[in-house]
């Protein structure tokens, strides 16, 4: 598990990333609680291809999205 830690307005949270062997999950915790409903996710296969066909780092863009769902943007 890979874990990003930022803050927001005082409040402190983790990016969790995760790995199941066919997909990649990305979720925000605060005190090792979810701070919403939302998982992002992406295959492996996905995310292999997006690097190699466009130098897209989707797992980069899942957790740039999943911190923008938490502080509003």
């Amino acid at each position: 598990m890979q874990t990003e830690q930022f803050s927001h307005e005082g409040k402190d949270y983790e990016v969790r990333v995760i790995s199941d062997g066919q997909s990649v999950y990305v979720k925000v915790f605060s005190s090792g609680k979810p701070v919403n409903g939302y998982r992002y996710e992406a295959t492996l296969e996905t995310v292999h291809d997006a690097a190699t066909v466009t130098g897209l780092d989707a797992v980069k863009h899942l957790i740039e999205l999943a911190k923008a769902d938490v502080v509003g943007r």
